[in-house]
């Protein structure tokens, strides 16, 4: 700390060099090497590269050793304060805001949740710029103090070119004591990149506040470019005869080479990617959005409209009826209905059909010529309730077998069932067509006889039955 009453020592940038090189010779005194050290100031590189001290020198191994310096004074400490890129926060925020909802229409759509169909396209652009919204302003909000965002010319110098170890040096008074932010950020900054960071005290020494990383820390290569001292640079145009056309610059190589302050935000980065990317999005943005306009299932209509043209069609329509018409005629089960006029029950049957002695179930094949005999085994498999379209109840099985025939010369299939595989009876039923499970589809066919062939047939619920059969 400086005596009270004695002037503060204000250095200058030169000074601040030579007492970085003078500590780096220092630093790197016991640092195992193969032959002499070189040390250097005021380098140029191309691309504008500054080095405004350099020492390097050959390890053990036989490789090239560099460690460089930036030196910062009072006068230049815009090259140490950082700025915050606001337009680089705008481009990525607005990247990735434009992702968020392309995601978002993505994820939607993999949902089957189309917003047009059922909000409209108005809601649907509406929730989209929602989305935009809210996800660019929450990119400001979290990332805006990143180190990405905070740029420092130092810093980014640093980052365009290889040496094994690079130092930032300032003077004790480059920050003011309401400056002090951009000293922390400054050293923030040196610490993640893994450089080194020396202050320099009035009296010329160099206090340590950050050393540099043993190694690299980015992850891509950084290209190694050879420097030249400036000195060398002046003579060598000097020779080459550009001095006439170095004139136009005010002759001042050194203003023209070094660079001012105005150019201190030459480094910043460009925004290709950042524009790639939103380019991509309002196309995948765009793809969506017309895949859900093809798949609109419906024609909306104005809801207020439609409301009213419903509300006129209600005052113009009939009441509903308290009753109700069914298109099958109601038959009472087990109800004697009229047959038709008996026929002449013969003991001896017709002789074109063959009987068999005895017969449980018989159905009629070959247009009615002949019979077919099962037993009430075949009627047992079935456990469900049963609906005969009964034509007539005869007393033996050849008057089952005419009455079958007068069926078949009406064009009518017919058969018969003995009544003792659901009853203790032992006479025959004739019915029309086949057994049926559901009883109104039997009494519309009954309607349907009565209608067409003029037959009255009844409707007789049966169910399966195991009786004791004396054969």
């Amino acid at each position: 700390m400086e005596p009270i009453g004695k002037p503060l020592v204000l250095l200058t940038e030169d000074i601040i060099k030579q007492a970085a090189v003078g500590f780096l010779k220092t630093h790197y005194k016991y640092r195992p090497r193969s032959g002499d050290t070189k040390v250097q100031i005021d380098m140029r590189g191309e691309g504008g590269i500054v080095a405004d001290g350099m020492l390097s020198f050959l390890k053990e191994d036989g490789l090239s050793f560099s460690a460089t310096v930036e030196a910062t004074a009072r006068e230049t400490k815009e090259e140490v304060f950082y700025r915050t890129q606001s337009t680089l926060l705008i481009w990525d925020a607005m990247a990735f805001s434009l992702l968020m909802t392309a995601v978002m229409i993505v994820w939607t759509d993999y949902e089957g949740l189309y917003a047009i169909h059922t909000d409209g396209i108005l809601w649907r652009i509406l929730s989209m710029i929602a989305c935009m919204v809210l996800s660019y302003f929450a990119y400001r909000l979290l990332l805006k103090n990143r180190f990405r965002y905070h740029y420092i010319y130092a810093i980014e110098q640093f980052k365009l070119y290889h040496a094994d170890e690079q130092w930032i040096a300032i003077g004790h008074d480059v920050f003011g004591p309401n400056e002090e932010k951009f000293k922390d950020e400054l050293r923030a900054q040196c610490v993640f990149n893994g450089f080194g960071l020396l202050m320099i005290n009035p009296d010329r020494s160099a206090r340590l506040m950050a050393s540099p990383a043993k190694k690299e820390v980015f992850s891509f290569n950084r290209k190694i470019i050879k420097f030249i001292q400036l000195n060398d640079l002046r003579t060598r145009f000097r020779k080459s005869g550009y001095t006439n056309w170095l004139s136009r610059f005010n002759g001042n190589l050194k203003d023209w080479i070094s660079p001012r302050i105005a150019e201190t935000l030459r480094f910043k980065r460009n925004y290709y990617h950042q524009q790639t990317l939103s380019i991509l999005s309002i196309c995948i943005i765009s793809g969506m959005l017309y895949l859900e306009w093809t798949k609109r299932p419906v024609a909306f209509v104005d809801e207020l409209l439609y409301s009213g043209q419903m509300e006129r069609a209600q005052a113009e329509m009939e009441e509903e009826s308290d009753a109700f018409i069914i298109d099958a005629p109601v038959i009472p089960f087990e109800k004697e209905g009229t047959l038709s006029d008996p026929l002449a029950e013969e003991d001896t049957a017709p002789e074109d059909l063959h009987l068999q002695e005895r017969g449980e179930i018989i159905l009629t094949t070959n247009n009615g010529r002949d019979l077919i005999y099962y037993d009430c085994e075949r009627f047992f498999q079935n456990t469900m309730d049963q609906y005969l379209l009964i034509y007539k109840l005869c007393d033996d099985l050849n008057a089952a077998a005419n009455g079958i025939k007068a069926l078949n010369q009406m064009e009518v299939d017919g058969g018969a069932i003995w009544e003792g595989c659901f009853s203790a009876s032992e006479k025959y039923y004739v019915f029309v067509e086949e057994m049926m499970t559901d009883s109104l589809i039997a009494a519309s066919r009954a309607q349907h006889y009565e209608d067409n062939y003029n037959i009255y047939l009844s409707v007789k619920k049966i169910i399966p039955a195991f009786p004791n059969k004396n054969n």
